[in-house]
C-alpha cells in the first residue's frame, strides 16, 4: 500500500510539473512578457499612467498614438490637447494632466478605440488600461 501511495504521488508530481491536470495540458499563456509600470510617475503628484494591450493576445501595442482632449473650461477658446505615444511595452505616460473631463482615444494602423468623460488631473496617478483590436 506503501509503494502503491509513493508511485500515485510521484505521478501527479511529475503531471504538475509537465503542466498537466487531470490529465489535460494546461493552456500556453496568451502572451510570455512582463510590464513593469510602478516607477513611471515618481515625483508628479498627477499622472495617467496607461497600458495599450492587443485585445486577442494581450500583447503590448507599441507605437500607438495616444490622444487626449480636455473639454473646454469657461472662458477657454481651445480645449487643452495632449498627445502622446506608447513605448515598447504598450505604456504611455502623461503627468501634470490640467484637471478636468478629456476624451482619450488611441491609434494604431486603422484600430481606434476611443472613450469620453474620463476625470483626469487629481491627485495621485490614474491607471488607464487600454485594450485595441487590432485589424489584421
Amino acid at each position: 500500500m506503501r509503494t502503491q501511495t509513493r508511485t500515485w504521488a510521484a505521478a501527479v508530481a511529475a503531471g504538475v510539473a509537465l503542466g498537466c491536470v487531470a490529465g489535460k495540458p494546461e493552456p500556453e499563456p496568451l502572451h510570455d512578457t512582463i510590464s513593469i509600470l510602478s516607477p513611471r510617475c515618481a515625483g508628479v503628484s498627477s499622472c495617467v499612467l496607461g497600458h495599450v494591450t492587443e485585445a486577442g493576445t494581450s500583447a503590448p501595442v507599441a507605437e500607438a498614438a495616444v490622444f487626449l482632449e480636455r473639454e473646454l473650461a469657461p472662458g477657454e477658446e481651445e480645449p487643452v490637447r495632449i498627445i502622446a505615444l506608447t513605448d515598447e511595452q504598450g505604456v504611455f505616460i502623461v503627468s501634470e494632466p490640467p484637471p478636468g473631463s478629456y476624451r482619450i482615444a488611441v491609434y494604431k494602423s486603422q484600430s481606434s478605440v476611443e472613450v469620453s468623460g474620463m476625470e483626469l488631473g487629481r491627485e495621485g496617478a490614474t491607471l488607464l488600461p487600454v485594450r485595441l483590436a487590432l485589424d489584421p
